[in-house]
Order: structure tokens, then sequence, then C-alpha cells
């Protein structure tokens, strides 16, 4: 008797089994054959052609930390290309004491969160500009609601409005790295799905990336009429790389 219950209970356990591996191996056939499988999609990028730029072509040049005052003259300019991989901003014409700010943005469009692992900023300076040339960034984060969650600003603020623009240029990588992570730690070290990233507020006229040209560094005069051009682009990985 003890044989025939343990055989009905071994055949019970085959059928079972075998009945399970159906399932399981019809469910799979679907998967792959209909393709229900659905993978995530990683994209991360800047918004190609957005760009607000405060000195563009045929305007009347900034003045020093008196925006939205602006002097009687248009001398210098600055142009802002933003590609979905890279933006290049030049300053063109330039001289001692120019100031000028630009804004534009990342997105996350894909469907996994993403983190920043790394920022090349390439230079190109033809008339020796470069070491007279100061910035200050402000990064501000976006939910998908329009909400303003995270902000962070390099070296400072001026009078709490616009972000000083008095750390030299040669600290730009370090600075968009600094900034772009403070902001991201304080919503859980991550860029989210359809969550945007912004050097500069939309609609807040004092938040930005902006540049100075210092009139004298070490004894030597800024050079008149000069251009100055640097790309920034950006690596990221998903979060849980």
């Amino acid at each position: 008797m003890k044989i025939k219950k343990i055989s009905y209970i071994a055949i019970s356990l085959i059928i079972a089994m075998a009945s399970l591996g159906f399932v399981f191996g019809g469910w799979t056939e679907k998967l792959n054959i209909e393709g229900t499988v659905n993978t995530a999609d990683f994209c991360v990028k800047f918004y190609e052609g957005y760009c607000i730029n405060y000195d563009p072509p045929g305007t009347n040049d900034l003045k020093y930390y008196g925006y939205p005052e602006r002097w009687p003259y248009d001398v210098g300019t600055t142009y802002c290309d933003v590609k979905e991989d890279k933006v290049t901003i030049t300053l063109e014409n330039v001289y001692p004491c120019y100031q000028t700010f630009v804004r534009f943005r990342i997105i996350n469009c894909g469907t996994v969160s993403a983190k920043l692992k790394d920022v090349t900023v390439t230079f190109e300076d033809p008339d020796g500009l470069k070491k007279f040339v100061e910035f200050g960034v402000d990064v501000e984060i976006r939910d998908p609601d329009g909400n303003w969650v995270a902000e962070a600003v390099y070296p400072g603020r001026y009078a709490g409005a616009f972000p000083k623009t008095d750390a030299p240029i040669d600290e730009l990588k370090t600075a968009l790295i600094t900034t772009i992570n403070d902001a991201l730690n304080q919503i859980g070290g991550k860029l989210p799905p359809n969550y945007e990233l912004w050097f500069g507020r939309e609609g807040d006229e004092e938040g930005c990336f902006g540049f100075h040209i210092l009139q004298e560094v070490d004894g030597e005069i800024a050079p008149e009429n000069a251009h100055f051009s640097f790309t920034i682009e950006m690596t990221w990985v998903p979060f849980n790389n």
C-alpha cells in the first residue's frame, strides 16, 4: 500500500510539473514570437536649438552686473549652438569687462533614470583670451509637472540673484560636475525619466550661465576684438550602472 501511495504521489508531481512546464514554455514562446517583452530606453540629450542668449547678434552689450541695462553700443556678441550631444558657446569681438549670459537644458527622454558619468570641455582660444574669461553657473532641475525641485550654484550668488561670474574658466569642467551632482543628490542622485536639468531656470532672468571678461591678469591687459569658444559634452549612464 505504501508503494502505491508513493507511486501515486510521484505520478501526480510529474503531471503537475509537466503542466507547469507546458504553461511556461507557451508563455516564453509567446513573448519571443509576439514581442511582448518591453526593453528600457536610455536617452539623455540637450534640447537641440534651445538657447536663451542675452547678447545675440544685433543687440547692445550688457552692462557688467547691470542687467537689464545695456550700453548704447553693440560691439561684443555671444553665440550659443546647442546640438543633442553638445553645446558650443562663442564669445566674438569681446573686450575687457564684457559680460553675457546664456541658458540651455538637458532632458531625460528615456524610460530609465540616469546619472552623470563625465564632462568634457574643449576650448578654442586663438587670441589668448582664455585666462581672462570668468564664469558662473546656476543648475536647476524641473520635474514633469513643471516644479523646480533642486538647485546648485557655482561659485556662488551675486546679491542673491545671478551667479557670481568670477570663477576662472579652467574650473568649468569641475564646476559642471560639482553643480550637476549637487543638484541630482537633492533628488536621490539621479535624473528620472522626463525630468529636465536646466542651466538657468526658464522664466527667471536671474538664473543662468554667465561669463565675464577680466580687464587685467598678472599685469597683462585683455586683448580686444578677441574670439573665444568652448564646447561642452557630457556622458550619462543608467543610474543602476
